[in-house]
């Protein structure tokens, strides 16, 4: 299921949402992304890889070291079931910015392509700006994220970060 968030975060809305630049409710969110082509049920592997990783005071090697830590942990296959499919992308959403405050600022899916902004503010983790651009298909993805944070606990509480997520369908779940 992890790896079905990924791909749903994708998921945002249509330009038929966008109301000069207000936010989006997440109830907005599900109901635009419940429109989008539902992915196949199947086994999928999925690669996060860290492109960029700028942490201000942290030295080079050790941003080069946990840009390599992240790569390696983030590579796997991961089996979406049928009833999963079913429910499309809509239910992902039940848990997006819990604990924080996040509104989504931009919505504009057409067809299958992905242009979206989400804010998140927390006492705790500061505030947070997550960029995500990228194709969504019934058999995968391939979005990029930009995220910027400001405001949290050092070492991370400033860094800008971007991701490249790539999720393929590889055929059917093994064992079914």
């Amino acid at each position: 299921m992890v790896g079905l968030a990924a791909l749903a975060l994708a998921g945002c809305g249509s330009k038929d949402d966008a109301r000069d630049g207000a936010p989006k409710s997440v109830a907005q969110v599900k109901q635009e992304a419940a429109k989008l082509m539902r992915p196949e049920p199947g086994e999928y592997r999925q690669v996060m890889e860290i492109t960029s990783l700028e942490v201000p005071g942290m030295p080079a090697g050790a941003a080069e070291q946990m840009k390599s830590a992240m790569k390696a942990a983030q590579e796997g296959t991961f089996c979406l079931t049928r009833a999963d499919a079913e429910r499309g992308f809509k239910d992902m959403f039940n848990d997006v910015g819990k604990g924080n405050q996040c509104t989504y600022s931009k919505f504009d899916v057409d067809g299958g392509t992905l242009d979206a902004q989400m804010e998140c503010q927390s006492q705790q983790q500061g505030k947070a700006t997550m960029k995500m651009n990228g194709t969504v298909a019934k058999d995968g993805s391939d979005i990029t994220v930009a995220m910027n944070t400001t405001g949290g606990p050092p070492p991370m509480g400033t860094m800008k970060m971007t991701m490249h997520m790539t999720t393929k369908r590889l055929g059917d779940c093994k064992g079914s």
